[in-house]
């Protein structure tokens, strides 16, 4: 059996920090219970290039970042139709302060974004103002100042806002972790943290090993993964501030495959420890380990469903690696996929609205892709099929969109999709193969 095709995890040590806070210092925030609807008609929204405050040069830069990102993220997110610049630049200059609601009402829109941006000595402060055309009423005024260095950053903060006047929440200042050979060679992998759109990768561990599986705390403090540094696959937590790396198994076996619980205080993980790899699980700090899976075959690549309650895992007990399920308890064991002819590395979907598993399929013969299946109906429907190969899924916290690798030519790289496989795009996340991406939780700072 493959060790879960979609999420592996690998001792390290940690060289820096990498989440330091950099936006988010709010100054002032206003907004009306005004919910925009998604239905028939996707609602059109304006966005005008960002109005720096200042004339400097820094200023007009960090407003050109930030409206970049901005449009860059909505259109990811594919809740708003644009309108197009050359009708945008028919009404000439406007007054950030006093628009002509009514001139900007005539290109068809629903909403008008507003941004402004100045930059004085090392702080940016970034304006947001959002107006419903066809109200003529403002329905939303953010303000943010932060650290100038990452306007980025506030473009993803702005994206976010705008979607909170939507029913779904953005994950635009989410970030990604994923295995990579970049900075070795092909026996090496280390494990990385990006921004969710591949900017800003930053290197977590530096094994000279391989590391592997990477899994997110649900506070997105701490990163666990798989190990092979002291030869035995080995389950690692770091902490993302930086700070000393803790073995949770202790190589007491071989263990793979780390999920944390939605509460983060326990961790599933596979384990030889018994003889046949079986579901374990442990605390945190992997005190009161158990095991949970019993039977013949071996077990692997567990993932906790959003109640804690249940974990989706590989097994082959049945003659094929394929999707069960188990109570948390180790009750209550049921077979879930029945549709390809290896099933493994299943994903759970966060979702509250959709009751879905991701997970990689061999659905035709040569190849692996992203299935989904939902666990209300038993429906599975196929997320890739352009690739030659796709693994790994992992969804973001909102449930609507997937993070996976595919293979191109000899190397892997990350992808993205939406939950129904109807955008499929790749992630620029940079050279060698990236593995095992894994989607982190939401966050308010950077």
């Amino acid at each position: 059996m493959r060790q879960r095709a979609g999420r592996w995890r690998t001792t390290l040590c940690v060289c820096a920090a990498l989440l330091v806070p950099v936006a988010g210092t709010l100054a002032q925030d206003t907004i009306k219970e005004i919910i925009i609807p998604q239905g028939a008609t996707t609602p059109r929204i304006a966005i005008p290039d960002c109005v720096p405050s200042a004339g400097d040069q820094a200023s007009r830069d960090a407003c050109t970042t930030v409206a970049e990102v901005l449009r860059a993220d909505l259109d990811f997110e594919g809740l708003f139709r644009f309108v197009e610049p050359d009708l945008m630049r028919r009404l000439g200059g406007f007054s950030p302060d006093n628009p002509d609601l009514e001139a900007w009402s005539g290109l068809l829109a629903d909403l008008l974004a507003i941004t402004r941006a100045r930059v004085e000595g090392d702080q940016l402060t970034v304006d947001l103002h959002v107006y419903s055309l066809a109200s003529k009423q403002s329905i939303l005024e953010k303000r943010y100042s932060g650290r100038a260095g990452n306007p980025r950053f506030f473009g993803h903060t702005l994206s976010d806002a705008i979607l909170s006047l939507t029913q779904f929440a953005g994950v635009a200042r989410t970030q990604i972790a994923f295995a990579s050979d970049r900075d070795g060679d092909f026996r090496t992998k280390e494990i990385y943290v990006a921004d969710y759109d591949g900017h800003r990768v930053q290197r977590l561990t530096r094994d000279e090993s391989i590391s592997i599986l990477p899994e997110w705390s649900p506070d997105g403090q701490r990163i666990a993964f798989t190990s092979y540094k002291s030869r035995i696959p080995d389950v690692i937590l770091v902490p993302l501030s930086g700070g000393r790396a803790q073995s949770v198994t202790n190589r007491r076996a071989q263990s793979f495959a780390p999920s944390w619980s939605p509460d983060g205080e326990r961790i599933a993980y596979a384990s030889n420890a018994s003889g046949r790899m079986k579901i374990w699980v442990s605390n945190a700090d992997g005190s009161g380990a158990r095991q949970i899976t019993e039977g013949p075959g071996q077990d692997t690549a567990p993932t906790w469903s959003p109640t804690g309650r249940e974990i989706a895992f590989t097994s082959d007990r049945s003659g094929s690696a394929q999707i069960w399920v188990v109570g948390a308890e180790g009750l209550n064991l049921r077979r879930l996929t029945r549709i390809g002819t290896h099933n493994d590395g299943a994903s759970w979907s966060p979702s509250k609205q959709f009751s879905e598993i991701a997970y990689t399929s061999r659905l035709e013969p040569g190849r692996f892709d992203i299935a989904v299946i939902s666990l209300d109906s038993g429906q599975v429907r196929q997320i890739t099929t352009e690739y030659a190969s796709c693994e790994s899924p992992s969804w973001a916290p909102s449930g609507r969109h997937l993070v996976f690798s595919c293979r191109r030519g000899q190397n892997w790289q990350v992808s993205v999709a939406d939950r129904l496989g109807l955008r499929v795009r790749t992630v620029p996340t940079g050279p060698g193969s990236n593995l095992h991406p894994v989607w982190g939780p939401f966050r308010d700072r950077e």
